[in-house]
């Protein structure tokens, strides 16, 4: 299997102080929780019957079931792990657009994915509407006020807690996942 190349991915790698995630870790977190379900979708056989096409190749079929393989090794191993681990995981990995002053006061936006998820920010969250404090409709719009208000002094000890609470969330992964390399299908070269 050729090594991996993060610079083929449009995400920035996740940065916390006391861990690096490995190249083959984070190619299995950002393809598990942003491609894998289109690469498992089973596509509609309508359109092709119509044409009197037949529906899927045998390469795309034989894509589909390493997509699925490869899923089913990483679910397996985000279910091992404490409820809380792949909760932050997801919000570290899912790419998801964050206004630049999000990004200033918690880095690439990684972090803020993973605020939002996280216990301590849900509850000062729900308590901020339970008070009437904000009327924000989730914990995103309530991070971004929060940030618009205070700027990154206001998240600050979030930030510390999440990074601390990614970087365990991480090692547990890597240690769930040994040292063997990505599971995730790589693309057939032609040559």
């Amino acid at each position: 299997m050729p090594p991996i190349d993060p610079s083929k991915y449009a995400y920035p790698q996740v940065q916390l102080p006391d861990v690096s995630p490995s190249p083959a870790a984070e190619e299995e977190l950002f393809w598990f929780f942003n491609e894998a379900e289109a690469a498992i979708d089973q596509p509609s056989t309508y359109y092709p019957m119509l044409r009197r096409e037949t529906a899927l190749s045998l390469e795309e079929v034989e894509a589909r079931q390493e997509a699925l393989h490869a899923a089913s090794k990483i679910k397996a191993r985000l279910e091992a792990l404490p409820v809380a681990d792949p909760l932050l995981l997801a919000g570290l990995y899912i790419e998801r657009p964050w206004s630049e002053r999000v990004e200033r006061a918690l880095g690439s936006g990684c972090l803020a994915g993973a605020l939002v998820v996280s216990a301590s920010f849900r509850a000062a969250y729900m308590t901020a509407v339970v008070r009437g404090v904000t009327k924000a409709d989730s914990a995103a719009a309530w991070l971004e006020e929060v940030v618009r208000a205070g700027g990154p002094a206001a998240v600050s000890a979030w930030r510390q807690e999440v990074e601390r609470a990614c970087a365990h969330a991480v090692r547990a992964y890597e240690r769930a996942r040994g040292d063997g390399p990505s599971v995730v299908p790589q693309e057939e070269e032609v040559g």
